[in-house]
């Protein structure tokens, strides 16, 4: 029986755990691997037997600290700098270049279309589903990018698209291996013999900016410095023109925003220069290697997270060299469970309530670095989702990655969020419309008393007597949406640094909600907020 030899396998289970896994760039895990019917059923019907083998431990690199990387200048766009002539010609390209990835895709649209008619969609509602999929690979990182954040919201489109979309976190195109060598030897003055001693040619993960390849480094080129301990490495290398077609592409993301918003049910009512800046800083992989180093220093003593460490010697705009981290990706986790369920029928009640336990500590402990980053640190992962995050099961730890986007408020601005935030998860109207308009920066007038009952409308639909479910979790990303709908029907704009971080806290809930769907995001602000903002709050 499935049952009998799913529980002969607690001990490979165990054994697996303690496997050096590790994941980047939105990408897959490598390292030996159970199936996960087998590595789950040991986790769900062994766990006595885990208890025995492992034990809590930090090992001895986690301690070591490398110098810090300096915080690199704005990043300016080179299409900024270019003649108009050579912006014309490029948009041109870029154009054609689009019309042609994406024609597959409004072909297979309009099929889809016919055959609904006629009854017979099934078929060609997964043709067009693959289309949706390899056409936004093939577009570049501002699609891809986009696709994965919509991924992060299953109120807003069936589960298929869903599922679609979840797997550009994992499996973007990947460039030659031939250009990873080239770069190297230009951004960092040797060729890969000279630095590693093993350097695995195939990438063990591909993402919307770059793609990693594990290696070794040698002794003389530790991270730690010549014959230091910290040698293991994922080396992550951009890919080819990311940058240039990253400035036009998201102009037509916007574009898409526009247009979608009536059926999509999105908008984005704020100045998008902030926001764009934002997005285009994780092309420079020196600021993804600050941010690195400064969610390490904001979360020092803190066993439970971890950061991948880097060194100044290894990092330029298209070459990040970090430490290699143990773990499997929480997507891989969840998807593990799902599959097991499916194959070993005879254990379901068990996996169902293993499933829970972990995705229940799972928000717990992202949920609290979240609020952490957003109220305690002000300097907040942009880009949590289940393909940036590793969970070692053995300790109890997750390692975030991928940290190229990161938002903060303005010194003058995090004070007032935080009476704001606290006012939107309390359902203060009065307050929650006195901050709007602070963040306000459209010239038009606003009135303010259609706006006060507006958002009225929306507290008493999410958080009032007009609730549709009194007893379940407030639904805060969907409430944002509203608030935002408000602003964009009042031609309101908010500023780039809050509205960034409201996204932020968005694609945070859509992440805990995943894992846990009874958690209720905005109850369990308001003790952050309380603790880390209390005497903000007093003063405001």
């Amino acid at each position: 029986m499935c049952f009998a030899t799913c529980s002969s396998c607690v001990t490979l289970f165990v054994l697996s755990l303690s496997s050096p896994t590790r994941c980047d760039v939105s990408g897959d895990v490598t390292g030996r691997r159970l199936s996960g019917p087998l590595r789950l059923f040991g986790l769900a019907l062994g766990s006595g037997a885990a208890g025995v083998g492992l034990s809590y431990w930090r090992r001895p690199s986690e301690e070591i600290e490398l110098p810090a990387v300096p915080e690199p200048e704005a990043f300016i766009h080179p299409y900024e700098t270019w003649p108009w002539y050579q912006k014309a010609w490029f948009a041109f390209k870029r154009s054609v270049f689009l019309a042609f990835v994406f024609a597959p895709f409004m072909c297979a649209s309009l099929v889809l279309l016919v055959k609904k008619e006629n009854g017979n969609a099934g078929y060609w509602r997964e043709f067009w589903l693959q289309q949706m999929l390899e056409c936004t690979q093939r577009a570049g990182a501002a699609f891809q990018k986009f696709g994965q954040w919509l991924s992060m919201r299953p109120d807003m489109f069936p589960p298929d698209v869903i599922l679609v979309l979840s797997k550009l976190r994992a499996d973007a195109p990947a460039h030659p291996g031939t250009v990873s060598r080239q770069k190297l030897r230009e951004h960092l003055g040797k060729e890969v013999e000279e630095l590693f001693e093993e350097f695995e040619e195939e990438p063990v993960a591909s993402g919307s900016v770059g793609q990693v390849h594990r290696a070794r480094l040698r002794p003389e080129h530790a991270l730690d410095g010549p014959g230091g301990h910290l040698r293991e490495v994922a080396v992550k290398i951009q890919h080819p023109g990311v940058i240039e077609s990253a400035f036009m592409d998201l102009n037509i993301v916007w574009k898409i925003v526009e247009f979608s918003e009536n059926f999509l049910h999105m908008t984005m009512p704020f100045d998008r220069s902030d926001f764009d800046g934002v997005i285009q800083a994780q092309m420079d992989f020196t600021r993804e290697a600050f941010n690195l180093q400064q969610f390490a220093k904001n979360f020092k003593g803190e066993s439970c997270i971890r950061f991948p460490k880097v060194s100044s010697r290894f990092v330029t705009p298209e070459v990040l060299v970090e430490t290699w981290e143990s773990g499997e990706l929480i997507s891989n986790i969840m998807e593990d469970f799902d599959n097991a369920k499916a194959k070993c029928q005879d254990a379901v009640s068990a996996l169902e309530e293993k499933k829970r336990q972990v995705q229940g500590k799972l928000s717990k402990i992202l949920y609290d670095m979240s609020m952490k980053m957003m109220v305690r640190d002000n300097f907040v992962h942009g880009d949590l989702h289940g393909g940036n995050i590793l969970y070692s099961m053995s300790d109890d730890h997750v390692t975030v990655l991928d940290a190229g986007i990161a938002t903060s408020l303005e010194k003058r601005t995090f004070a007032p969020f935080g009476v704001f935030l606290h006012a939107l998860c309390s359902g203060q109207t009065d307050i929650v419309v006195d901050y709007l308009q602070r963040f306000n920066e459209s010239k038009i007038c606003v009135n303010t008393k259609q706006l006060k009952t507006d958002i009225q409308e929306t507290m008493d639909k999410y958080m009032g007597p007009f609730r549709l479910n009194q007893h379940g979790p407030l639904n805060a990303a969907d409430m944002f949406g509203e608030v935002m709908f408000t602003l964009q029907r009042h031609g309101m704009l908010l500023k780039g640094d809050v509205a960034s971080t409201l996204f932020t806290i968005s694609i945070s809930e859509g992440l805990v909600r995943q894992l846990d769907p009874t958690f209720d995001v905005a109850k369990q602000a308001l003790p952050y907020i309380a603790k880390y903002m209390g005497s903000v709050l007093n003063h405001f």
